[in-house]
């Protein structure tokens, strides 16, 4: 195995396959990710050809969506541990932040195969701990109820990227859940 960094795309690559990605996502929110690959690559203006040059199959597709989505949110983790004033409002920081790119985040949060010695298997664990430091940092500084985890904040970040289909506004309602979440897990007194 080769340990060169991975080569640049040329810039119409690039742009095919950032093309390519956006279709995956709006068919994947729209029909799941069984939707075929043929479509996708119909719906991002690109020949079958080009899709499978560079996702050669529909695992492939899958962890580069998976990998995308995890850089997002490992960006939107540590920069609330970084920015926050506590543990609670970087927990607070995090699911507003993550919230913006909820379209992205489809396949990790709900439906992406948990595979090991992949890219996106590395990134899991990275997220894991950055979700950890920011728990760890509220049980500290007492802003945290003590049986919070970094799993409890993914798993209700996971239910407010689901837009209900019957709530009109949904981000509104979920910035309300978002607001009734950090007083529940909050230490009294701190809100």
């Amino acid at each position: 195995m080769s340990s060169d960094p991975p080569k640049k795309l040329r810039s119409d690559a690039a742009e095919n396959a950032e093309r390519v990605m956006a279709a995956a996502v709006r068919a994947g929110l729209g029909e799941g990710r069984n939707v075929p690959l043929a479509q996708i690559a119909a719906d991002a203006g690109v020949g079958v050809g080009t899709l499978y040059r560079r996702y050669p199959n529909r695992a492939a597709l899958l962890e580069a969506l998976e990998v995308r989505a995890y850089l997002l949110l490992i960006a939107e983790a540590e920069d609330a541990l970084a920015a926050g004033e506590s543990g609670l409002d970087s927990v607070d920081r995090f699911l507003r932040q993550s919230f913006v790119h909820r379209d992205q985040l489809v396949l990790p949060l709900h439906g992406a195969p948990l595979t090991e010695g992949t890219e996106s298997a590395r990134l899991r664990d990275k997220m894991k701990a950055t979700m950890a430091a920011i728990v760890e940092r509220g049980h500290e500084d007492g802003t945290l109820r003590p049986e919070v985890t970094g799993w409890t904040i993914v798993r209700f970040g996971a239910m407010l990227a689901q837009p209900m289909s019957s709530v009109e506004g949904w981000a509104e309602s979920a910035a309300e859940q978002r607001s009734v979440f950090i007083r529940g897990i909050s230490n009294p007194g701190t809100t």
